[in-house]
């Protein structure tokens, strides 16, 4: 009986270090762990490259609309001292052109204080005749009217 109970106890004991290893064993678990850990990583690493990028690009986009900025401020300056000039000419033809045409009317003798006016004026009357108002007829008071 003793051999029967010193094995059945070995048995047992060594069920129980089965058991045990069994549910002690974390080896799955961990390997789990390490690939989601490694996964993780990885797309930390790649989110902070992606950020990176990101960065970079609106830098590169900033830089490129302050440069088109300068451009557009430069072509609208150089535009506007063009219009200004042409301005300039335009006004330049109309004052020679005034002048011409003041000198030709000199010339010809438009200018002269007693030159006869060729246009035919109609005057307005001295005293304009307003019609005198007469007795003013009464309002009619028919159906409740009132009036003054």
């Amino acid at each position: 009986m003793a051999g029967v109970s010193l094995a059945l106890t070995s048995v047992v004991v060594v069920a129980l270090g089965f058991i045990h290893r069994w549910m002690t064993d974390t080896r799955t678990e961990r390997r789990a762990l390490a690939a989601a850990q490694e996964r993780a990583q990885e797309e930390r690493s790649s989110f902070f490259a992606l950020k990176a990028a990101n960065e970079a690009e609106m830098t590169r986009m900033h830089r490129d609309i302050i440069a088109e900025r300068a451009s557009n401020a430069a072509a609208l300056a150089a535009e506007r001292a063009a219009m200004y000039a042409q301005l300039e000419r335009d006004r330049f033809q109309i004052e020679t052109k005034a002048f011409r045409t003041g000198v030709m009317f000199e010339r010809a003798g438009m200018l002269e204080p007693d030159a006869p006016t060729s246009s035919n004026i109609i005057s307005f009357p001295k005293s304009v005749e307003t019609p005198v108002a007469g007795p003013q007829q009464e309002r009619s008071r028919e159906h409740g009217v009132v009036g003054p």
